[in-house]
C-alpha cells in the first residue's frame, strides 16, 4: 500500500475552503492513510485465489443470469398490470 499523496487530498477538498482548514485536513488525511490497518496476510491471499478462480471459471454461470433476468422481467410485468387495472378502476386499489 502507497502512502497518500498530499495533492491528490488537496484535489478533492472544496475550492473555497479556507487554506489553513485545508491543510489540517490534508494531515489529517496524511495522518489516517499512515494508520490505515492491512488486512492479515492469510485473507488476502485467500480472497486473491478465489477472485483469480472465480475469474477463471466465468464467475456466474449464464443459466442464473438468464433466470434472474426472466424473473425480473416477469414481476415488473405483474407490477404493470396491477398497476393498469387500478387505473382503469378496479382491483386491489380502487375506491
Amino acid at each position: 500500500m502507497t502512502p497518500a499523496d498530499p495533492d491528490r487530498i488537496r484535489a478533492d477538498l472544496p475550492a473555497d475552503l479556507d487554506p489553513a482548514e485545508a491543510e489540517r485536513a490534508v494531515e489529517l488525511g496524511l495522518r489516517l492513510s499512515a494508520a490505515r490497518p492491512l488486512p492479515d496476510p492469510n485473507f488476502r491471499g485467500e480472497l486473491r485465489r478465489r477472485l483469480a478462480g472465480a475469474e477463471a471459471s466465468g464467475a456466474v454461470a449464464p443459466r442464473r443470469v438468464r433466470a434472474l433476468a426472466a424473473s425480473y422481467a416477469l414481476a415488473g410485468l405483474l407490477l404493470l398490470a396491477v398497476a393498469g387495472i387500478g387505473v382503469a378502476g378496479s382491483g386491489p386499489f380502487a375506491a
